[in-house]
């Protein structure tokens, strides 16, 4: 499984936070971050993402057991 995860700058923190719980979840899994860095302070993204499916997606983060729990 690889779990891609999208984040903009401000949840840079978060998304590692959630790769390491993922990980400590499923060791074997792969987690890919890819940072997005919009021109304007307001642009906002934190998506996560199993192949093409879309797992969560909102302008903020939730907790990573939710998350987990999605996956």
């Amino acid at each position: 499984m690889v779990v891609v995860i999208v984040y903009s700058e401000q949840f840079k923190s978060n998304a590692k936070s959630l790769r390491d719980a993922v990980k400590n979840k499923w060791p074997d899994a792969g987690v890919n971050l890819m940072g997005t860095f919009g021109k304007t302070e307001s642009f906002s993204r934190y998506q996560v993402q199993i192949g093409r499916d879309i797992i969560y997606h909102s302008n903020s983060v939730t907790d990573n057991d939710t998350i987990i729990n999605l996956i």
